[in-house]
This record gives C-alpha cells, structure tokens and sequence, in this order.
C-alpha cells in the first residue's frame, strides 16, 4: 500500500516538473518569437529610409521638380505597411506590452509623416521643403521613441521573465535616415513637435554638486568648509530627454540651527540626448562653528518629466574654523 502511494506521489511529481517545463520552454520560445519579430520589423522600417527614401531624396538634389513622386509613394506604402504588421501582431507575450505600444507607436508616426511626404511630392512640390522639415521632426521623434522608451522596454521585459541573455540579440534600431544626406535642409535640429509632446522623453537630472569650488558633494556625503569657504554650490545639470529644454531652476537649500536658507538659479538651456549645463547657486550665510546642515539641491521637473528620483541630491555641510 505504502509502496503504491510512494509511486503516485513520484510519478504526480515527475509529470509537474515535466509540465512546468514544458510551460516555460513555451513562454521562453514565444518571448524569443517576439524579440525576433520586432527585430525583423524595425529592421524593415530602417530599410525603408534609409535606403529607399533617402536615395530618392537624394536623386533630387534638393530640387521639388526632380522629386520621383511614386518612388516616395512606394515608401509610404511600405511604411504603412510595416505599422499595420506590427499593429496586427496578436502573439505578443503580457510582459512586452509596453515596449510593444512603443514600437508601434513610432511605426505609426514614420508611416504618417512619410504619406504627408508623398501627398506633398505628388500634389504641391513646390511646399515639399517645409513638409520635408516636418517630417524630419516626426521622424526624430520616432528615433528617440524606440532608443529612449522601446528598448529600455525590452531589456526590463526580458529581464523579468529571466531571459536576459537575449539582450545580445536586441541591437538599438538606428535612425530612420540621415536627415543631413537628403538634399533637402531641416527648418530646424530641434523636434519641435516632440517639446510639447507627452509620448517623447524629458528628463533632467544632477549629474554632479561642487562645494566651495573643489569639494564633491556625493549622495549622503559631508563637505567641511573651512573658514575661508565660501557656502557657494556649482551644479551640473543633465538632459537626458530627446528635446532641448529651457529654462530650468536649480534650487538649493541650507538648513542651519539658525534658519533656513533658499537660493536659486535658472539654466537658460539644456540641449537634448546628454547635453549639460552648468550653474552657480550662492549667497548662503555660513553656520556656526562645526554645525553641520543639511543641504538638498534640486532641479525643478520639466514638463512631462516622469522619473523624478534624480532631481534631488542631499548631503551636509560642516561648517568649520
């Protein structure tokens, strides 16, 4: 009797193991799919730029009469095809849901512009460099989309399923074209479109604090000052969106025994994809002697700024003879 349940419990055992990894070579193959999918997909689409379209472009020599209006139709054509694939995907695992909207999203938008570029070669030449412009800021705006939000996206996806090692066969999809190679100028190197935008990425953080000139002030740490220092603070600042911003406060704060202290400045201009600025905020009163205060520096959210965790640095100071 013993010997027949020892058997069952086995044999219930073997046939879970069996089935959970069955379960997970599925999953594991599905994800695997996807990645595979998208790759060949994104592939597709920067094909579709950078060696159909720009080489029609360029055929053109920056002239609106040269243009091969149906070659640029056919990019159109393509594009939106490449959108509605990637849209009628239906085999999308639960975990890639976000990166996928993301991908899908910057699709749309390449699709969209390069149709407005072929109705504009096709029926009104002569404004095809101000549509060329607009373009150039959709089509930038669906470069930072996939680089900035699609493939942060997949990493953290594949690393919650436990597939991490298929992050070498993820490579960062490369611009739509060389918006530079085309013949035809940019109005400008900014995507407007994406600044008031809340699909883009903005983002500021600290990159670094200096006390009194030489002093690093690290997360958590003490600068002493001796009595000749002057309280005064320099900050690098960092744009890690995809858009220049402008305008940016930097706020210090100091909290003496004796008062609170606030001083501020504004950063004119930050430019986009890792660009810095640096400003000086000054005009603290010193403490008492070997007080130790708190200090938080702050740099105010820009507009649509999600991840704020790198927007505040706080240390202390010590205020010596």
């Amino acid at each position: 009797m013993l010997g027949s349940i020892f058997f069952l419990f086995m044999a219930f055992v073997f046939i879970f193991f069996v089935v959970r990894g069955c379960v997970a070579t599925q999953e594991s193959t599905q994800v695997r799919k996807y990645i595979t999918t998208a790759d060949s997909i994104l592939s597709d689409s920067s094909n579709t730029g950078a060696e159909q379209l720009q080489s029609v472009l360029a055929s053109a020599e920056g002239e609106p009469g040269n243009l091969d209006a149906e070659a640029i139709s056919q990019a159109a054509n393509q594009s939106e095809l490449l959108y509605s694939r990637a849209l009628g995907n239906e085999e999308i695992p639960p975990e890639f849901n976000d990166a996928d909207h993301y991908m899908v999203s910057a699709l749309g938008v390449r699709a969209d512009a390069t149709e407005r570029l072929a109705t504009s070669a096709a029926d009104n030449p002569d404004n095809f460099p101000e549509a060329y412009a607009q373009a150039v800021d959709s089509y930038r705006l669906s470069d930072g989309m996939l680089r900035n939000h699609y493939l942060p996206a997949v990493g953290g996806s594949l690393e919650s399923v436990g597939q991490t090692r298929d992050q070498d066969f993820i490579e960062e999809p490369p611009p739509f074209m060389d918006y530079e190679e085309t013949g035809f100028e940019t109005a400008t190197d900014d995507p407007v479109g994406a600044r008031d935008d809340p699909n883009a990425l903005h983002g500021v953080e600290i990159t670094s604090v200096t006390v009194a000139g030489d002093q690093q002030m690290v997360p958590g740490g003490n600068v002493v000052l001796s009595g000749d220092d002057e309280p005064s603070f320099t900050v690098v600042i960092t744009n890690g969106g995809e858009v220049p911003e402008t305008a940016v406060p930097v706020e210090v704060i100091i909290n003496t025994q004796a008062e609170r202290q606030s001083q501020s400045a504004t950063i004119e201009r930050i430019e986009a994809n890792g660009g810095t600025a640096t400003i000086e905020v000054s005009g603290f009163r010193p403490g008492e002697v070997d007080e130790t205060a708190e200090v938080t520096v702050e740099a105010d959210p820009v507009e649509y700024e999600e991840f704020l965790d790198n927007n505040t640095l706080t240390g202390t100071v010590t205020f010596g003879v």
